[in-house]
């Protein structure tokens, strides 16, 4: 017994299967072949050179002074940028890490966009963003670390005549050594309370350490 389609050559062979297998074949040449796509060369984020230079800002944040450091790649453009507010191994200094390699990632990445033109979409982004303490009044206000972090990259950006949004503030002060005389925002800061880790209950930067059990002047919370 014979089956239709058991065989490469049909013995017999309608017309209209004749035509269904010309169809067939016309609409598989017709289908366009896959691109491929190109692949990667080379590193996918540019080496850090040897040696780099930069400026540090100061700036007194709702959660205690930063310090701001952006390093350039030679050719005038930010190339990385290190941020650092409260004690070493705190919540509040990893997070300010995290932003600073966030920002240092998206400048180091290949793109046809220029790292000065990258800086300022990271200006827009941070710009206004509010916490639950805030310093200063007016224009002058700075609603949060990031915040903070943005009328820094808005000062650095303006330096170098690129506009950026928003206007830098005068709160933003270039690094001073420790033995002078605090900027009147620190002085604000030190009125608003302590300033110490965040706090997991109720988020503020309030959880400090005192005779050995970390408490939160804020909500009472307790880890003792």
């Amino acid at each position: 017994m014979y089956v239709a389609g058991s065989r490469q050559k049909e013995v017999l062979e309608t017309l209209e299967t004749k035509e269904k297998k010309e169809r067939r074949k016309e609409g598989m040449a017709m289908v366009p072949a896959q691109p491929t796509l190109p692949q990667p060369v080379g590193p996918t984020v540019r080496p850090r050179p040897q040696k780099l230079t930069g400026v540090t800002y100061r700036i007194a944040t709702p959660v205690g002074t930063a310090f701001i450091t952006l390093n350039e790649n030679g050719e005038g453009q930010p190339f990385e940028v290190f941020l650092n507010v409260g004690k070493a191994g705190s919540d509040i200094a990893a997070v300010a890490e995290a932003i600073g390699r966030l920002i240092s990632l998206l400048l180091r990445l290949p793109s046809p966009v220029p790292p000065a033109e990258r800086l300022r979409q990271v200006v827009d982004q941070l710009h206004g963003i509010g916490g639950g303490r805030a310093l200063g009044f007016g224009p002058e206000r700075v609603r949060s670390l990031p915040d903070g972090i943005a009328r820094v990259l808005a000062e650095y950006l303006a330096e170098r005549g690129m506009e950026a949004v928003p206007t830098p503030s005068p709160a933003v002060q270039p690094a001073l050594p420790l033995s002078e005389p605090r900027p009147e925002g620190e002085e604000e800061t030190a009125r608003l309370g302590p300033v110490g880790d965040l706090c997991p209950q109720c988020g503020e930067a309030t959880l400090l350490e005192q005779e050995g059990c970390r408490t939160c002047y804020n909500c009472g919370y307790s880890e003792c």
